[in-house]
């Protein structure tokens, strides 16, 4: 055989393999890096017993976030036990009520860190024991550790804080079936809003400022347990407006007046349109014949219609 034969061959057996190299590089360096999931930060809460103190509390732990223990009733901070001595754990600082952890590693599974933590008083259950563990997809950050028994009196409060909404709530209740029964002067007159005395009414022309918003005739309603401004408003700006709070005050002594509602005939008022708008309001607290300011806003609140001055 040739001398140089076996030199071609060789250099053909390269030039074969120097791409299948190359392109396998490049397929392992084109991998791309799995991104790491953000946890849920949870809030809990864990109340404390005698019959559970020696019971390990699992807690979800995580390195890149706090991991805050808040307690009721102070801790010994010189006799906290850290079952690793700090080693997995970035920052750990103890005060009378207070911890804060965050571990340098994953925790787990079957790689938990334990801490026992002594109450400082003495008094059942004497300490409390966490097992400190990683969460694929959760953490607690904040964790509230109840140990002393409610008193009757706190009880009680919250117990009152309860009643006093419920009753509220009761009121607002009856207040809203009472207005949905008053369908007419029928209904209004069999639900007591419309009394013997009745009601007066009365139209005005008022004047008022807003972004592409003219406010036109209004028609006012009295009567002994209720208000109401009825208003035409002609939108001539570009986009659509539909009001949905209402702003009313006593000019002479800037005194709040109770809305209601505020309600519109259409859903919107279209550009170029003009619409109807209520604003009802509770009984009157304005002396008679009081000048009112009303203003009339968006649910955005980018638009507005200022009336500064009008009989009521």
């Amino acid at each position: 055989m040739p001398f140089g034969s076996p030199l071609r061959a060789l250099q053909s057996l390269t030039r074969l393999a120097l791409p299948l190299v190359l392109l396998t590089g490049f397929t392992a360096t084109a991998q791309p890096q799995e991104v790491p999931r953000a946890r849920e930060m949870k809030r809990r809460r864990v109340s404390l017993s005698v019959a559970t103190a020696d019971k390990p509390v699992e807690l979800h732990v995580a390195p890149d976030y706090l991991t805050t223990l808040e307690f009721d009733s102070p801790v010994d901070r010189d006799a906290v036990v850290l079952g690793d001595s700090g080693r997995r754990l970035a920052l750990f600082e103890a005060t009378s009520r207070t911890i804060v952890l965050k571990p340098a590693l994953d925790l787990g599974p079957g790689g938990g860190v334990e801490l026992t933590i002594p109450f400082a008083d003495g008094a059942a259950p004497s300490r409390v024991v966490f097992s400190l563990v990683t969460h694929p997809s959760e953490v607690d950050a904040q964790v509230m550790v109840s140990r002393l028994p409610r008193t009757a009196e706190a009880i009680q409060a919250e117990l009152d804080e309860v009643r006093a909404a419920c009753s509220a709530k009761d009121a607002e209740v009856e207040t809203l079936r009472t207005r949905s029964a008053a369908s007419g002067p029928a209904g209004m007159i069999l639900t007591g809003l419309l009394r013997e005395e009745g009601y007066r009414a009365g139209r005005t022309i008022v004047r008022g400022s807003g972004d592409g918003l003219i406010p036109e005739e209004a028609v006012r309603y009295v009567a002994s347990g209720w208000g109401a401004v009825a208003l035409r408003v002609r939108n001539t700006g570009s986009k659509p407006w539909t009001p949905v709070e209402a702003r009313l005050f006593v000019v002479a002594s800037g005194e709040r007046v109770n809305v209601v509602a505020v309600r519109v005939r259409e859903a919107q008022i279209s550009s170029g349109e003009t619409a109807l708008v209520v604003v009802e309001t509770g009984a009157p607290n304005w002396p008679e014949g009081a000048s009112l300011r009303l203003e009339l806003r968006d649910s955005e609140g980018g638009r507005r219609l200022l009336i500064p001055r009008f009989a009521f």
